[in-house]
């Protein structure tokens, strides 16, 4: 019968365009029982040639993002933070840090020697809010450099204290030790909400 569910397309359902679900929605993952609830992409900040710190030794904001109120508004909601770029072979401490908000603050500090070829870098920030109540949150930072020797960097925040009812700065910045700029290089911000 034309006109009926199915009929022409196949389909059962189709949606086209953005939808808004329920934070309690879940979707099945693959063909299996498991079910998750939905996430993914909250923001994404993208540049091939990449932003690169100043020439000068002081910390620069290299990508910067607001959380919107009540994004973490029950335990157990995630933000993941992911960033990647290019650390320069110049004979220098290069420092990427990672920032939700100002309490917690994940850094990976990394010495290039002269002698080393540039190295790729990638970092992340995995947030979970954690209580019943407001402001409470603890997260896992971690850190790889591809350079001559790899180097992997891990650390763990117990106690961040963001008011999660208003707006969360988010920022990726980079430093060297020595005032070359694009020593530190950022060319991707990924900012991940999960329920």
């Amino acid at each position: 019968m034309p006109g009926a569910i199915g009929a022409v397309t196949g389909f059962v359902d189709r949606e086209i365009g953005k939808s808004i679900y329920a934070a309690s929605s879940l979707q099945r993952v693959g063909k299996g029982g498991a079910l998750a609830a939905s996430g993914g992409n909250i923001l994404n900040f993208s540049s091939a040639a990449g932003v690169g710190n100043g020439a000068d030794t002081t910390e620069d904001i290299l990508f910067t993002a607001t959380l919107p109120p009540n994004t973490l508004d029950v335990a157990g909601r995630q933000i993941l933070l992911e960033a990647w770029g290019l650390l320069s072979a110049t004979n220098a401490i290069k420092t990427i840090r990672l920032y939700f908000g100002a309490s917690i603050v994940y850094t990976a500090a990394i010495v290039t020697p002269a002698a080393v070829t540039a190295g790729d870098w990638s970092a992340q920030l995995l947030v979970t809010k954690v209580g019943v109540g407001h402001n409470t949150q603890i997260a896992l930072g971690t850190a790889d450099f591809s350079g001559a020797a790899v180097v992997r960097n891990v650390q763990r925040f117990v106690g961040g204290s963001e008011v999660d009812t208003a707006p969360i700065i988010i920022k990726v910045t980079g430093q060297s030790s020595v005032a070359t700029a694009n020593s530190a290089v950022c060319n991707q911000l990924t900012i991940g909400g999960y329920n």
